[in-house]
């Protein structure tokens, strides 16, 4: 009998091979005619590679080597997560990671489910590791163990083929140039040097290459990957050089102009050139300051000391109030844009995700400058003005008001519309009501959790045993003990805005990471204007996290965001809060805070400025600590409390341009101040301003930083209209 495949078509494997994709060899940055003539022999010479003569993908990782050694990265999986798994689905898994993300894995089970994955590999192969795992990880607890242990084969796409190839070859031809550079006289040798001198300024602080890059230059790999040059630390007659070596002049070029801008970035965060500016607004209004005790609204206590200027009986010292009928003085305005412009800056050219803010709350002396003992002391205010600038810490809440004012607030503010106007709740995007009282709010969720991955994973459980078998010698306690990587935090964003029916639809989830170390966000910029008499205070807040790429995330924070949700039917004028969500045993025990906003936005007559006035739902805290079983589910029965936030259109997609920037780069603003703080529109074309003669300007031009602290104080007169007394009790 004939054997089965003699009868298949003899043309088949031709017609195959026929239609797959040819894949040409890399294009290279620089033209055939500068290209070295080793690099043209193997462009020559290379058989172009189909899927059925092209070498495997991966590299034949031994996994001997890593015996004993630290995995690079551990992921653990999440109790919900865990399910009974067959050891055939762990080898193909396995073998999946090996030839497909170039990284080896090694499982950790416990009675015969798969608790955490130990990956080893480089950066990239690291990440695509990562990346695989969680989603096996975010499946496995939905499939049986019997259909997820069968070997899958995908089907055949020739663009995934292609394009898997194309990626293949980018990184390793991007990984030689962390490598050692090859020799002269060698075919692979660049072509094109230059050096580098090391700044005198550092040499003078005893700061080295070594010190801010590392022994072999290691922080600057991600400068060498992307331009494609070889970075080597010499020295010659006692000074540090980096000589710069590539393959094209424009990449040698190139790679010099961006290690010089990283090293003006590092030269500003060593030098510190920044300082904090706090302007007293209302300066002329008293002489002394009392320390008194935070009110018990506060969600957080603490820092429980607050200052307040007391008003003075002598005719010599202005009404309270009267500052607001004023303009800032040159020489506080000057202070306040000095500030400003070293904090942005600073920033320029540093990766992250930034929010500028100006923004009105209460004002408290940090506990860790000013005990509870010093409530009810009085000192002179030139005392306390050289204090906060030298000693104490001075910190503006992001609270004002409790929820009984902040409500009154919100309705004075929709019938302001003499220095306000409808605005699109999302800047330029959605719906732009016809009335201040049709303001409809926008919702914001933000959650606080510590990294999953980063516990030590525990011991595995014995398994069942006859009582009669003899004890097992219990394994010493290097054999089952990891180390933790460094601890981490990562933040959940979510928002909730309207659509085209007027109802609320939930955005996108977006991840981000805060520094190593640190349970906020990182404070950039300390000016603020303090208006002492009713003890709060405006601060212009530049705060930055990390983005994280959604394929990094652990999966038990993935399918969090997904599962919280908005109320049914939802009254925005409710005081409860506006989210629920599954509270998990892992959620439970990795959640560290988080804050729910109802954000009201109102337009700024004449400017592209908008003021926020947000209810803040603050769960679970007292004390700064966090109460057991209360973090975890939406806080139903506290009241919000309320603040003010002023922000330009602008300054958004201004600050967008850092979460994506190259190593070696800055922002292209070309004048920080006029940047960010534009003038007024109208300002320039109004007619009192214009000689009509002349065609000249008769009145002096106001700044753009001067024009938006004039509607600070409108604001803030506003705000203070809101109770009889002409102030807001704090």
């Amino acid at each position: 009998m004939p054997r089965p495949h003699a009868f298949l078509p003899p043309l088949r494997i031709q017609t195959l091979v026929l239609a797959a994709p040819c894949l040409p060899q890399l294009p290279l940055h620089e033209s055939s005619r500068s290209l070295p003539h080793h690099r043209l022999r193997l462009m020559m010479g290379t058989p172009r590679f189909t899927p059925w003569n092209a070498p495997p993908l991966g590299s034949g990782i031994d996994p001997s080597k890593y015996v004993g050694k630290k995995p690079n990265k551990v992921i653990l999986v999440p109790y919900e997560y865990r399910r009974q798994t067959l050891a055939r689905e762990g080898d193909n898994l396995i073998n999946e990671l090996r030839f497909k993300a170039n990284c080896h894995v090694i499982l950790k089970w416990d009675l015969g489910k798969i608790i955490a994955f130990e990956i080893h590999g480089a950066g990239a192969d690291v990440e695509r590791g990562v990346s695989r795992v969680n989603q096996w990880i975010s499946q496995a607890h939905i499939k049986s163990k019997d259909s997820s242990a069968w070997a899958k084969i995908p089907a055949y796409d020739p663009n995934d083929w292609y394009y898997d190839c194309i990626e293949t070859m980018q990184d390793s031809r991007k990984l030689l140039f962390k490598g050692p550079m090859p020799l002269k006289g060698h075919p692979d040798a660049p072509t094109h040097t230059t050096v580098l001198d090391w700044p005198p300024m550092f040499s003078t602080d005893n700061l080295y290459p070594r010190d801010v890059f590392g022994n072999k230059l290691e922080g600057l790999d991600k400068l060498r990957m992307e331009d494609e040059v070889w970075l080597i630390l010499g020295q010659v007659e006692s000074k540090w050089q980096i000589t710069i070596a590539g393959y094209g002049q424009s990449h040698v070029e190139l790679a010099k102009k961006h290690l010089e801008a990283h090293l003006d970035q590092v030269r500003a965060e060593v030098s510190g050139m920044s300082y904090a500016c706090n302007v007293i607004l209302d300066q002329d209004e008293g002489d002394h300051v009392e320390l008194q005790q935070n009110e018990g609204w506060w969600p957080n206590h603490a820092d429980r000391v607050v200052p307040r200027l007391l008003p003075s009986p002598s005719a010599l010292v202005d009404k309270p109030g009267t500052f607001r009928h004023r303009e800032l003085m040159p020489v506080h305005l000057s202070l306040v844009q000095t500030a400003v412009k070293l904090a942005l800056d600073k920033v320029r050219g540093r990766k992250g995700s930034y929010d500028f803010v100006v923004r009105l709350g209460c004002i408290a002396l940090k506990a860790t400058h000013v005990g509870q003992d010093k409530i009810g002391k009085t000192f002179l205010k030139r005392v306390f003005v050289t204090d906060i600038e030298r000693k104490v810490e001075l910190d503006i809440k992001k609270w004002l008001v409790n929820n009984d004012i902040g409500y009154r607030m919100l309705h004075r503010f929709m019938s302001r519309d003499d220095i306000l106007e409808p605005t699109r709740s999302g800047g330029y995007f959605g719906s732009l009501p016809k009335t201040l009282q049709e303001t409809r709010p926008t919702f914001r969720g933000t959650w606080v959790f510590r990294d999953p991955n980063s516990a030590v994973i525990s011991a595995p459980r014995a398994a069942p045993r006859h009582s009669g078998r003899p004890t097992p010698m219990s394994p010493s306690p290097a054999a089952h003990e990891l180390a933790p990587p460094p601890a981490s935090l990562f933040v959940i964003e979510l928002d909730w805005s309207e659509d085209e029916e007027d109802q609320y639809e939930k955005g996108v989830p977006r991840y981000f990471k805060l520094e190593a170390g640190k349970t906020t966000v990182t404070k950039n910029m300390d000016v603020n204007l303090l208006e002492l008499g009713e003890s709060r205070g405006w601060t212009f807040a530049l705060e930055s996290k990390m983005p994280v790429p959604d394929k990094i995330v652990p999966s038990i924070l993935k399918g969090f965001a997904d599962r919280v949700i908005m109320k049914p039917n939802y009254d925005p004028s409710s005081t409860e809060s506006f989210a629920q969500w599954e509270a998990t045993p892992t959620i439970k025990q990795h959640l560290v805070t988080g804050r729910l906003d109802s954000v009201y936005s109102f337009g700024i007559k004449g400017t592209s400025y908008k003021a926020e006035l947000t209810a803040m739902w603050y769960p679970g805290l007292q004390s700064g600590k966090i109460q057991s079983g209360n973090l975890s589910r939406p806080p139903s029965q506290k009241k919000p409390v309320w603040g003010l936030f002023v922000r330009h259109l602008d300054w958004a997609t201004h600050l967008a341009e850092l979460e994506c920037l190259p190593i070696g780069t800055r922002a292209s603003w070309e004048d920080t101040i006029a940047t960010f703080f534009p003038k007024d529109e109208d300002e320039d074309l109004s007619l009192d301003t214009l000689n009509l003669e002349g065609n000249s300007v008769t009145k002096p031009s106001v700044s753009g930083l001067g024009i938006l602290t004039k509607k600070l104080l409108e604001l803030s007169e506003v705000v203070s209209s809101v109770t009889t007394e002409g102030s807001v009790t704090v």
